[in-house]
């Protein structure tokens, strides 16, 4: 029975970039082997020291080849090339498992990943633990039982602000949470919070699960009142 874990585990490859910007953030888009001995990762970056980030991922020892792709918003999208060996890369991959998404911090990451069972999970957390990398499981969940909107639509940031949003009371009337306030509790600025959560609701918007909600009433219901 395929599994969805959600865990945080350290991430060493990138301490060099925390240390010189404890504010970034980083959100894995895609992560692809260049060769047995080089990882392309695709990630937006958040922070408000582009300079400094950007010095250090040109001076980094580990990290070669980084590339700028494109800006949005408050962040930017990047591809950086890591060795293959200062990560887990090939120990997942080979358990079947998939990469569904991850944010790092300079706390750790959080990662959402799909597991083919119990054992490769357990297999997985067994590698990291003798590797001395910290792991903690968060939640798991059987995947057929995962939104299948929640999991393709929302990136884990927006995913992240919208379960907050929800569980303070952000939609209420009155509201139990601020924009500041829920800007804290993600670690950005009131602008990126704000700029997070109204891409997650357009994206549920856009994909179409509420459409029957507005869809016009029916002749019959019409008639009926």
């Amino acid at each position: 029975m395929s599994l969805i874990a959600t865990y945080r585990v350290d991430t060493p490859v990138y301490d060099s970039l925390f240390e010189e910007v404890p504010d970034l953030r980083l959100e894995i888009e895609q992560v692809v082997a260049c060769s047995p001995d080089t990882l392309s990762v695709t990630v937006w970056a958040e922070t408000d020291h582009w300079t400094a980030f950007e010095t250090e991922l040109e001076r980094s020892d580990i990290m070669h080849g980084n590339r700028y792709l494109r800006s949005e918003d408050d962040r930017a999208l990047y591809q950086i090339r890591v060795p293959v060996s200062a990560t887990s890369y090939w120990d997942w991959t080979s358990l079947g498992s998939v990469l569904l998404g991850a944010t790092i911090t300079r706390h750790g990451a959080t990662v959402r990943m799909e597991f083919p069972d119990h054992e490769a999970l357990s297999t997985y957390r067994d590698w990291c633990l003798e590797h001395d990398r910290d792991f903690s499981l968060n939640s798991l969940t059987d995947a057929r039982s995962e939104s299948t909107l929640d999991s393709q639509s929302l990136t884990s940031s927006q995913r992240e602000i919208l379960s907050l949003a929800i569980e303070h009371g952000y939609f209420g009337i009155p509201r139990g949470i601020s924009m500041v306030e829920l800007a804290a509790e993600c670690g950005v600025s009131d602008q990126a919070a704000s700029e997070r959560l109204r891409r997650g609701l357009s994206n549920l918007l856009g994909n179409g699960i509420f459409e029957t909600l507005w869809a016009a009433p029916s002749e019959d219901a019409l008639e009926a009142e």
